[in-house]
């Protein structure tokens, strides 16, 4: 369970103990036993001066963190997930390195990059809506797993004086980098937000669709101007920018968040993201 608040002074603090206080009485009356020891707390700002209020549940103090884990993404006070990367190719290079050391009798490339891409793919882009980076040495340095694991293949299966480069090695397998899959998934994410695929009314009510139809570049989503890279970059914002970005400079692909259906919307954004695979491995 999470209970947050706006925090802007003291009487926001009380509001918010309060409510810790109610969950506490509630989970008394219902004989439900609370670990003090597990709950902390966590500020989300860039503030210098921040209010640090200490807060109490069954008289105790609650421990106050700079990152804490929820379902498995790792979010830090200033919301740069930083840890969340090192975390992911950590984890990574470890189950990456178990790949290389158990696949030595192969003699299938497919099979070995299947285990890349069921076990080590998938810790690499596990909610990667959420965390998504945006500087490029995130970028790279988590590019770097699946750069590694295609020319470990190419040197084993003697691929290597063909596939000089990283795009000819995701054409000959048939695989789409790690950042343009991200990608994907967001514009995927942002159609599953407008038809409430997924239970989220404070998201939808975020959005903000432009009624301008006379303009010289036509934008689906009017954004803001943000001050941070925080609020730039942010998920939701990020999802609208990048559709508008594909309506505008798509003219053959039709993506129509609207009114597609997901499984018709989510093959003409395959298709829009398809010059990274020219042809897949046979």
């Amino acid at each position: 369970m999470k209970i947050f608040a706006n925090i802007e002074g003291t009487d926001n603090c009380a509001v918010l103990q309060n409510d810790l206080n109610t969950v506490v009485k509630w989970c008394q009356s219902n004989k439900m036993k609370l670990n003090v020891d597990k709950c902390s707390i966590i500020s989300f700002t860039k503030k210098k001066n921040r209010i640090t209020h200490s807060y109490t549940a069954q008289d105790t103090p609650l421990n106050r963190n700079t990152t804490v884990r929820d379902l498995g993404v790792l979010i830090d006070e200033q919301l740069t997930f930083r840890q969340h990367y090192e975390y992911i190719m950590k984890r990574s290079r470890r189950l990456l390195g178990f790949i290389f050391r158990s696949t030595k009798d192969f003699k299938n490339p497919r099979s070995m990059l299947s285990l890349f891409l069921s076990l080590v793919r998938s810790i690499s882009e596990y909610c990667s809506p959420i965390w998504s980076p945006y500087y490029n040495v995130h970028i790279e340095n988590i590019e770097k797993i699946q750069k590694k694991c295609l020319r470990y293949i190419c040197y084993k299966y003697k691929f290597g004086r063909t596939l000089n480069n990283y795009s000819d090695r995701l054409s000959k397998f048939g695989i789409m980098s790690l950042q343009t899959r991200r990608a994907r998934y967001d514009l995927l994410y942002l159609h599953k937000i407008l038809h409430s695929s997924i239970d989220a009314p404070d998201l939808l009510s975020s959005l903000s669709i432009n009624i301008r139809y006379r303009m010289r570049v036509p934008k689906v989503f009017t954004l803001s101007v943000y001050k941070n890279n925080t609020s730039f970059y942010s998920p939701l914002v990020r999802m609208c920018r990048s559709y508008n970005e594909l309506v505008c400079g798509s003219k053959d692909t039709i993506v129509d968040v609207f009114n597609n259906k997901f499984s018709i919307y989510k093959k003409a954004v395959t298709d829009h993201f398809k010059p990274d695979v020219l042809s897949p491995h046979k």
